[in-house]
């Protein structure tokens, strides 16, 4: 046996009924001397009261380790009672263990359990006493009444000491997910939380089970889900006594979080439940909408400079595993000139329509962002050669220098114009660059080259440092 499971627990309730199970098996220890020692009954029935005593006092610890007692054992209880009263015949203390066991199994099991217990047991020590002492059956019933009222009284502190501690538990609920939603920006994330935080808040009431609901569809699941819940769209009202709860703020309808019981004991706090994992969806699209813009260019939505530095810090790690990794410089030419004679209005159209070209000219595993004014960048992550990046600047160069057509432009009051951008290209692929700002600056001496050269190339570094020179692009 595990000692330590016997320890003295920390909450009340526990700890109640650690000090009635020691005591009842305290009582039914001092059984064996009164038995064994100087019992006057036959030799038989002292040995069965003994083993009674013994093996309920073991039944007692065992499921007082497991925390309930199932209502089947109850008859047997009542037999072991009846058979230490054969083995003791005496009314009196025979009494005494009528009271132990109404004080410590009526913490255990509903009420009518207890009820139950304790018209079996009664019954029990009566005939024990009937058989054994018959005189005496007056006056074992004249001092029993407190029986019925003690069973009553252990039940009521059971029920308030369950409920404590259930909103106990309740309230650690609340406090563990209060702390990880804090710190949570995803989505369904969230969302399973809050289903397995409300079979948590379920514990112990049949139907313990619960979903979140998005457009009728089960996202996310915890607990013993009925299967038709999952294969198809979720029905408006929950089967089998289920309920729907909504995760809604002031503006946005989340989704529903759906529940296998709903009884009124719990639904507070289900309903305190919905409202945390609602607010934590809000504050997580707050936080995620406060990245995005910490990250990102707001004209064009493209990374910005600190990200991409974040996105070209992991490439280069990679980079020294063996994977080539290049960095695009964009600087597009003449873009003074566009404002100065459509406006700065037009000059933003231009650069969503480039950083589109620049969307749909890289892979996903790519990186384009801008960093700033007409200057943009590409970072190539996981190429199959070194050279192919030459080849991928040139046809984002031939995508960039395609005519902007007047229907991006019309509603900058350009209407009918078509502008034809131009840019310069500067590639420099890891060749060994000891950090971020080194392989930049290959990069932007390529870009300066191709300016230099003229308008409409791509200039690249080769391994040996030197700038080399692609074919111009004619518009």
């Amino acid at each position: 046996m595990n000692l330590r499971r016997l320890a003295p627990p920390k909450q009340l309730g526990g700890r109640i009924r650690w000090l009635f199970v020691i005591f009842g098996v305290f009582n039914l220890v001092t059984v064996l001397p009164r038995v064994l020692g100087h019992g006057t009954g036959p030799v038989t029935a002292r040995v069965a009261a003994a083993v009674a005593a013994v093996a309920l006092a073991g039944w007692w610890l065992r499921q007082y380790r497991l925390g309930t007692f199932p209502a089947w054992m109850i008859p047997f209880e009542a037999l072991a009672l009846l058979a230490i009263g054969l083995g003791m015949r005496d009314w009196v203390a025979t009494l005494g263990l009528l009271f132990v066991f109404v004080s410590f199994r009526g913490l255990y099991g509903t009420w009518r359990h207890v009820l139950a217990f304790t018209v079996l047991v009664f019954a029990a020590a009566v005939a024990g006493v009937a058989l054994t002492e018959p005189s005496h059956v007056a006056q074992f019933l004249q001092q029993a009444p407190g029986v019925p009222p003690l069973a009553l009284f252990t039940a009521a502190v059971a029920e308030s000491t369950r409920r404590q501690e259930r909103a106990a538990a309740r309230e650690r609920v609340f406090a563990r997910l209060g702390s990880t939603l804090a710190t949570t920006q995803d989505r369904e994330t969230i969302l399973r939380l809050s289903a397995e935080a409300a079979v948590e808040l379920l514990d112990g009431i049949p139907g313990g089970w619960a979903v979140t609901v998005v457009d009728d569809l089960v996202v996310t699941a915890a607990g013993p889900v009925p299967v038709e819940l999952l294969t198809g769209p979720v029905p408006p009202a929950a089967e089998g006594g289920g309920v729907r709860i909504p995760l809604r703020s002031d503006k946005q309808h989340f989704g529903d979080l759906l529940v296998g019981n709903g009884s009124a004991e719990v639904r507070p706090s289900l309903a305190t439940l919905a409202a945390q994992t609602s607010l934590g969806l809000v504050n997580a699209e707050h936080a995620a909408d406060l990245h995005y813009q910490a990250f990102h260019d707001n004209l064009t939505g493209l990374a910005n400079r600190s990200l991409l530095r974040e996105h070209l810090g992991h490439a280069l790690a990679r980079a020294r595993r063996g994977g080539p990794v290049a960095v695009l410089l964009i600087d597009l030419d003449g873009f003074k000139q566009v404002n100065d004679t459509y406006g700065h209005a037009a000059g933003d159209q231009l650069l969503v329509a480039v950083a589109q070209r620049l969307r749909d000219g890289i892979r996903g595993a790519d990186t384009a962002a801008r960093l700033g004014g007409d200057e943009f960048a590409v970072v190539l992550d996981g190429m199959d050669a070194a050279g192919d990046a030459v080849h991928v600047a040139g046809r984002l160069l031939a995508a960039i220098q395609e005519p902007v057509p007047n229907a991006v432009l019309g509603a900058t009051g350009t209407a009918g114009a078509a502008l034809l951008p131009q840019a310069s290209i500067g590639v420099a692929g890891w060749r060994g660059h000891a950090g971020i700002d080194e392989l930049l600056h290959d990069a932007d001496v390529a870009m300066y080259a191709a300016k230099t050269a003229g308008k409409g190339r791509v200039a690249h570094l080769d391994e040996t440092g030197t700038v080399r020179l692609a074919a111009a692009l004619t518009s």
